[in-house]
């Protein structure tokens, strides 16, 4: 159990499942053998988002945005959202935006030279 005001700051979670999923909520999104060699786990580890079911029993590691981890991933979807304001409000094609130490950004091209 963890305390409401510590769950309200949970931004994401890092899920190991030692004994395997009783369960998966991947079956047909992703295919096993690139889970194993896309380097998107560290030892086992997998982010989830913070309100994604278990899958399980496993270990698990929460993080808010206090954390590299928690500020990482806010800022990365925080890009995301930034990404597609810019493409259906503006119509601008999106080059490069990643999350960086200090916040976020996506540079983008409008189409004509500005003046």
């Amino acid at each position: 159990m963890i305390s409401k005001q510590f769950a309200e700051k949970v931004l994401v979670a890092k899920v190991r499942y030692p004994h395997g999923k009783i369960a998966t909520l991947d079956d047909g999104l992703s295919i096993p053998e690139e889970l194993k060699t896309s380097g998107a786990s560290d030892q086992g580890w997998s982010d989830y988002d913070a309100t994604r079911p278990f899958e399980g029993d496993c270990d698990l590691k929460l993080f808010t945005f206090d954390t590299s981890e928690g500020r990482e991933t806010f800022w990365h979807s925080s890009a995301h959202v930034l990404g597609e304001t810019l493409e259906l409000e503006y119509g601008v094609h999106l080059c490069h935006g990643p999350p960086t130490e200090a916040g976020f950004f996506y540079d983008s091209y409008s189409g004509k030279d500005v003046s």
